[in-house]
């Protein structure tokens, strides 16, 4: 970009800024927190997602066979993903005497709820974003129809002022808002994918005898 090109860009923005006015400022730092908390709950969740696909097999011969304890907890570890860490969890409780599914449904729940509540944070980010473009909007009229009823020399430039306000916070807020929201719908697409594999990882389990964990006499936990 040329010297003359990136004046006019950054001259375009401060146009903006000045338009808009104090809201701005909240504006922009609702904008960075959408995408901050997007970048940060995509990541988690296609780490949590990233279970092989030969997995839920290989538990399930592991449990069927009758491998140690120690060996079967060490495999888990070793795997990529949430479902082998909630299955590890489940398997220790179970060796503690917990039912197999009490377990699964304490771990799933708390394993679904370490996305959930950065979500719940994302929607009300998303929300807030075109309700302060509104109060934008709001303040732009206001300040216009005041300027419509006073005579003075300069009651062109307050209108102008006035409505460059209710459009500028209005524009910002939605394009804030849009990038939130299409993100929001693929993070509640992995988070059903997530909730579905722990789900299959159960039912491997519970066919497979997994029931039977705890009653292994002289292994250790």
């Amino acid at each position: 970009m040329t010297p003359s090109g990136a004046e006019a860009f950054l001259e375009s923005v401060g146009g903006y800024w000045r338009a808009g006015g104090w809201l701005m400022c909240p504006l922009a730092i609702t904008a960075y927190m959408i995408m901050y908390r997007s970048l940060v709950l995509l990541r988690a969740l296609r780490e949590a997602v990233a279970t092989r696909d030969g997995y839920y097999g290989a538990l399930a011969e592991r449990v069927r066979s009758g491998v140690s304890r120690r060996d079967c907890y060490e495999w888990l570890l070793a795997q990529s993903g949430a479902v082998p860490r909630v299955a590890w969890h489940v398997l220790l409780r179970t060796a503690k005497g917990m039912p197999l599914r009490v377990a699964f449904r304490q771990c799933r729940d708390a394993e679904i709820s370490r996305h959930t509540r950065g979500m719940a944070m994302l929607a009300v980010l998303v929300a807030v974003a075109p309700l302060l473009g509104l109060l934008g909007t709001v303040l732009g009229m206001v300040g216009t129809f005041q300027a419509v009823g006073v005579r003075h020399a300069d009651t062109a430039v307050m209108v102008a002022d006035g409505i460059g306000q209710a459009l500028v916070t209005t524009q910002i807020g939605l394009v804030a808002a849009l990038p939130g929201t299409f993100a929001l719908a693929y993070l509640q697409r992995l988070l059903r994918r997530l909730a579905n594999d722990i789900d299959r990882c159960e039912s491997y389990l519970v066919v497979n005898g997994a029931e039977k964990w705890s009653s292994r006499s002289g292994e250790a936990i």
